[in-house]
């Protein structure tokens, strides 16, 4: 028999300390919600799941160590938990649903190992994480979806998956990424906004798999100096720059190339290589 960890089982001691002694292989929906005095929590060896809500808003949350043998966490499950700091992410786990760690605004450490299941991340998944510096995801993982990143404003490097294809609507929306970025051959899609407001860009390299350039990809990336496209697309967005910041390396006289003089852009012309 399955035994599931309702709400209406869950009391909080005096320090925001709680012990789970019986054997639960689930947190049920919301188990948790709203425990504004939970502080620390280890859950029990044999855990399978962490249902949809099971932490949401528990805001002075700082620890929550998890056992290996957890396989699923549902969505928004920690969403709101302001003061979390650091969270391992077994290997079972094969998703991490939509907004499970949005607005945890002090996660600052994720970890998520080589030999990770992890397929796919859903939206918003780490909104607002403001504290998280560098993430790597496993490189089965084929699609960053809508606002996955959004507002990670500390976020300064993140290793792509190899087998990423398609990065989602304001899916880096005025995050930290640093410096120059290659985006990884065998992405086809860069949906509208991407990487709006990356201010600390200065240089892209778009690859040659990429179909589609949403609009306003990089706009406001006020220090991007340098953005290289050297094949045509088959659709790009209108102002995917800022018009006087960033010169577009492109091949002259190509659909790009004619792409620039109608925005106004300016161009510097490389050979395709």
């Amino acid at each position: 028999m399955i035994r599931t960890l309702e709400k209406n089982q869950v009391k909080i001691y005096k320090q925001g300390k709680i012990v789970i002694n019986d054997k639960y292989e689930i947190i049920g929906f919301g188990a948790f919600e709203n425990k504004m005095s939970l502080k620390k929590l280890t859950l029990p060896e044999g855990l399978e799941k962490i249902d949809k809500n099971a932490f949401k808003g528990c805001a002075s949350l700082r620890t929550l160590h998890v056992p290996l043998t957890l396989k699923e966490i549902g969505e928004a499950a920690l969403m709101g938990c302001s003061h979390l700091m650091m969270i391992e992410i077994p290997d079972g786990i094969q998703s991490i649903p939509a907004r499970t760690f949005k607005n945890c605004r002090s996660l600052a450490q994720i970890e998520i190992s080589a030999a990770s299941s992890i397929t796919a991340i859903g939206e918003s998944a780490f909104e607002a994480c403001e504290e998280l510096k560098t993430i790597q995801l496993p490189d089965q993982i084929k699609r960053i979806e809508k606002r996955t990143f959004y507002r990670t404003k500390s976020l300064k490097s993140i290793i792509f998956p190899e087998n990423l294809n398609f990065i989602g609507k304001e899916a880096f929306y005025f995050s930290g990424l640093d410096g120059k970025m290659m985006i990884p051959e065998g992405v086809v899609e860069i949906d509208d906004s991407a990487f709006y407001r990356c201010k600390n860009l200065t240089e892209v390299c778009v690859p040659s798999s990429v179909k589609r350039l949403g609009k306003w990809v990089f706009h406001g990336c006020s220090r991007l100096k340098y953005l290289t496209i050297q094949h045509d697309l088959d659709e790009i967005g209108d102002w995917i720059i800022n018009k006087n910041d960033t010169i577009v390396r492109c091949i002259k006289g190509s659909r790009i190339d004619e792409y620039c003089q109608n925005q106004g852009f300016r161009t510097e012309y490389t050979t395709n290589i």
